[in-house]
């Protein structure tokens, strides 16, 4: 969590300074194509400047109304948490589920969110990775990342979505998204604004773990 700290510090310290020369900043994101159909501009700005979006296909457009995929979602979380660079040189060589090849575009990321607890498989060892992602689950993976603890915070087994709305909200992740339904599959300008968000909000970090048991065995 030292690193995502770090990368956040300078995110928020860079979102700040950019705040103040809009001229030059919006001539980042500006350059997509579709711009102007961009809701959350300062969101996609940032995540541009930062490199942790890019635009689709060759770059020209951003596709603001296109789904998140779960697999893209991961290499979002690799770029939040180890800076593009790095995210890029994550590879695997072991396929980590049956439908992620190693050779697969996004198995490092995929490897990599897995074995931090990030993410995890949709059942019978498959990830989807393909599959839009939903509000819910870009929450837990951010959450998570932010170092709440999944299995403390109930981000696992039956309630996790419950848990994940009540913690993100608390954390700030949907702040200014007007019309996203967390449950919902997630487009890329929410996506952005979420992983904006995540930059402004307080990491977690646990002194002590206490675990209290009630009279009717509820821990």
């Amino acid at each position: 969590m030292k690193n995502l700290k770090k990368v956040l510090s300078l995110v928020l310290a860079l979102a700040m300074a950019l705040s103040l020369m809009t001229v030059a900043f919006a001539a980042d994101a500006g350059d997509y194509g579709d711009y102007d159909d961009i809701t959350y501009n300062e969101a996609v700005d940032v995540m541009t400047a930062i490199g942790v979006f890019n635009g689709v296909g060759d770059g020209t457009n951003f596709d603001p109304d296109g789904t998140l995929t779960r697999e893209q979602a991961a290499k979002i979380i690799t770029y939040m948490l180890l800076g593009q660079e790095q995210a890029d040189t994550l590879t695997t060589v072991v396929a980590p589920y049956s439908d992620v090849a190693a050779t697969r575009w996004s198995a490092g990321a995929i490897a990599y969110c897995t074995n931090a607890g990030i993410i995890a498989g949709t059942g019978a060892g498959t990830f989807e990775p393909t599959r839009a992602v939903t509000g819910l689950e870009f929450a837990k993976m951010l959450l998570v990342a932010l170092g709440y603890n999944a299995d403390q915070e109930g981000l696992e087994g039956s309630a996790w979505a419950i848990n994940a709305a009540s913690l993100g909200v608390a954390a700030g992740l949907s702040e200014n998204l007007t019309a996203v339904t967390l449950s919902g599959a997630l487009t890329r300008e929410e996506a952005a604004q979420m992983a904006f968000n995540t930059e402004k909000a307080v990491m977690v970090n646990y002194s002590t773990k206490t675990e209290v048991t009630t009279g009717d065995g509820t821990v």
